[in-house]
């Protein structure tokens, strides 16, 4: 029987043998090395040599980072299609062309930094492609391939872009022009803040209309197969929604004849074509170019200039925290204040 943490153990033939982990291969399965002496002291002082050696070299020195990418890329089953796009972007893009060809066991702090330094992208899509090499770098170490050495490292600064959304003229002026059935997903993500991926993959059956809400159960998003509808990407994001009722009555007038609000096809209606009759809309309504997204940020700019409490739209709008709404709607909130101190400011009777 071995002595414990020594893996040492007596043979039928009276030899010793010891066992020690000498390298890991792609999949990070231990590749073992063995020792044989018939003096226990002599593989012990062996083994011990080898288990010192092992650490002051590196576990694989031959594999490159791109390789070990095409590999990890090959296990990454459970994640989600919209992680793993944003993945397979950085990677192509910005991690293989820089990266790729240097060896795993070199990566380290200093060349993570200048290539942080070099891709010359804004704050938020440098944190992107630093997250993603990270997720990469952490299961090869997970899989002893390496070990941790990049340590802290200096990241653009976070850049506070000002939410553009539509004046109460401009959401007049465009609402004008919501005559046809599919201007539906329009007029819904006005007043309930929805994305564009969760309006297209409406169903009728997600819509109560005894209760006059909406339940927000998938989102779409593209794949090299299609489109596809998916689970909402966090907890928070799959949310039931009260409806205004003049939406449910627009929504009682429509033709339900397919599965999906949007669309009379068994499909549901892509992202893109959606996007695009939403540009047509805003130049009919002779309005200033503006983004899709931009509805959910009005929408919640008018729910906080109503007085509507913060927690309430950070769950209509599918926020994990409220402290995500608070942070994107910082400028509105300012806003907000000075209106509710100018209330204050009428008490006074000086």
């Amino acid at each position: 029987m071995a002595r414990r943490g020594e893996n040492i153990y007596k043979r039928k033939d009276g030899r010793y043998e010891g066992r020690y982990i000498k390298s890991y291969d792609l999949s990070g399965k231990a590749v073992y090395g063995y020792i044989y002496s018939k003096s226990y002291g002599d593989v012990k002082e062996k083994l011990l040599k080898c288990k010192t050696e092992k650490k002051e070299k590196t576990k694989d020195n031959k594999i490159t980072l791109e390789e070990w990418i095409r590999f990890w890329q090959e296990e990454q089953k459970a994640v989600k299609i919209s992680t793993l796009n944003i993945y397979k972007s950085h990677i192509k893009n910005h991690i293989i062309p820089s990266l790729g060809s240097i060896s795993l066991k070199k990566i380290d702090a200093g060349i993570i930094q200048s290539f942080i330094n070099e891709i010359n992208l804004s704050g938020a899509s440098a944190r992107s492609i630093l997250s993603t090499l990270k997720v990469i770098l952490k299961e090869a170490e997970k899989r002893g391939l390496i070990e941790e050495n990049w340590g802290k490292l200096k990241l653009p600064p976070k850049e506070k872009s000002l939410v553009r959304v539509l004046s109460v003229r401009e959401q007049k002026a465009l609402e004008k022009t919501l005559c046809e059935d599919k201007d539906i997903g329009i007029i819904i993500c006005l007043y309930t803040g929805l994305r564009i991926g969760e309006v297209c993959a409406l169903r009728w059956c997600d819509i109560d209309f005894e209760s006059s809400s909406l339940c927000v159960n998938g989102t779409q998003v593209r794949t090299k197969d299609g489109l596809s509808i998916i689970p909402p990407k966090s907890n928070a994001s799959k949310r039931e929604i009260p409806i205004p009722e003049f939406i449910m009555e627009k929504l009682k007038k429509m033709k339900n004849n397919g599965i999906y609000i949007l669309s009379q096809k068994e499909k549901p209606m892509d992202v893109r074509t959606y996007r695009r009759h939403f540009k047509n809309k805003i130049k009919e309504a002779k309005l200033s170019d503006i983004k899709y997204h931009s509805l959910r940020h009005t929408f919640a700019t008018r729910a906080l200039e109503v007085g509507m409490d913060y927690r309430t739209i950070s769950e209509i709008l599918g926020h994990s925290s409220v402290s995500i709404t608070l942070d994107i709607y910082a400028h509105s909130l300012k806003e907000h204040k000075i209106n509710e101190m100018k209330k204050i400011a009428e008490l006074f009777t000086g």
